[in-house]
């Protein structure tokens, strides 16, 4: 029979055991720290993720969604319930879906951690509705539990394009003011003394053949003087001088001027004006070549005849002019370009494409609006805001 151990022998071991059990609590505490402090930081980054402004998805080596924050919902405009376990591809143009899943691929056999997608320029995303738009994304891929995930980062640069292109715009119609001027410069004289000497002829010469030829000449003369005039308007580079004025004394002035020309194309003239509308702080000069522009328009619209109304109201602080015609109409996809510089809805060698762009420019500098409404077959009609002049 084995000896019975000791006392001090059964100390010894009650003892072993003792710091062997603190050992695997002390060790139990560690683990249950760092299962606490794991927790913690996951939570943590789902807070950050789910707050960041830049939408950020997280798909799996099947490339399906197993991540999408809020910033992501705003964007593609879908809620995380409808993206999560579905593809990544209907997030993106159809024509780029092989590209980018090979992308993807290929990124997942290399070594680095993150890559800019679109070094080059502008990817495109594709909203829940079908609408597409440019984005600038990141892509960094990870593993947890032996499984290989991707993390997407996406910002809309719809609006910073936006802005880059009008600034480029801007840039280019500056240039094109600089060059206005001076052609307006070296061209304005000659084209006097053309005008002069043509329009001499045709009072001295009596036979037909030779006024027609002169008649041609002085109506391009004008037609190239116009030209300019609207480059210089729309170059104008001198301030306005805005005084009280009375839109109805500017529109009255317009019609002794149209008067003919709207007899000539069997044109019916409708004037209804309030007599108590205020005074407009404007220049008048501009503000009579913002309404003679529209009236040529309107006419130009009509060339079978038909009715111009011209209408005068106050409200809220401000005076209404419109400007309405029973021409052509317009396109309703055009209707948003009209004030566009150099775009036009007439024939080639019809117009400039400016007109309407001064217009818009010095409705702008009186601070005031102007807009369109318009259908095919059933005329146009322009809504010009000016605020009331301020009383003492």
């Amino acid at each position: 029979m084995a000896p019975h151990p000791s006392k001090a022998q059964l100390l010894k071991e009650v003892e072993i055991l003792r710091r062997e059990i603190a050992e695997l609590r002390s060790q139990e505490g560690v683990h249950q720290r760092r299962a606490k402090g794991l927790q913690g930081a996951e939570l943590q980054l789902a807070g950050i993720i789910q707050s960041a402004m830049d939408a950020i998805i997280t798909i799996n080596e099947k490339q399906h969604v197993v991540q999408f924050n809020a910033a992501a919902e705003t964007m593609f405009g879908c809620s995380a319930g409808d993206a999560m376990g579905k593809p990544i591809d209907r997030f993106i143009p159809e024509r780029f879906r092989a590209n980018h899943r090979q992308h993807v691929q290929n990124f997942g056999k290399t070594h680095v951690t993150d890559r800019r997608m679109g070094a080059l320029g502008a990817v495109s995303g594709r909203r829940f509705n079908g609408e597409e738009f440019p984005i600038e994304a990141s892509i960094s891929q990870f593993k947890k539990n032996k499984q290989r995930f991707y993390s997407v980062i996406l910002r809309d640069i719809t609006e910073r394009l936006g802005l880059e292109r009008q600034l480029l715009r801007a840039e280019r119609l500056a240039e094109l003011g600089t060059l206005a001027a001076g052609m307006a410069h070296e061209i304005g004289t000659p084209m006097n003394v053309i005008l002069g000497r043509a329009e001499y002829l045709m009072r001295k010469t009596s036979e037909e053949s030779t006024k027609k030829g002169l008649t041609t000449i002085v109506s391009q003369v004008e037609r190239i003087t116009k030209i300019m005039n609207q480059l210089l308007s729309f170059a104008r580079q001198h301030p306005i001088e805005r005084r009280p004025l009375a839109l109805s004394l500017v529109v009255q002035d317009i019609m002794d001027v149209i008067q003919e020309r709207l007899e000539e194309r069997d044109i019916r003239l409708e004037v209804d004006m309030e007599s108590t509308c205020p005074n407009v702080s404007a220049d008048r000069d501009h503000i009579g070549q913002v309404l003679l522009n529209l009236i040529v328009n309107a006419i130009q619209a009509m060339p079978r005849g038909g009715t111009l109304s011209l209408r005068l109201r106050c409200r809220n602080e401000h005076v209404h002019l419109s400007v309405s015609d029973t021409g052509y109409g317009i396109p309703s996809e055009h209707l948003p370009k009209l004030f566009t510089p150099f775009f036009s809805t007439k024939e080639v060698g019809e117009g400039t494409g400016l007109g309407l762009t001064v217009v818009h420019g010095i409705i702008e500098e009186h601070q005031g609006s102007i807009t369109v409404d318009s259908e095919p077959g059933q005329g146009t009609t322009f809504h010009i805001h000016l605020p009331v002049h301020p009383t003492p």
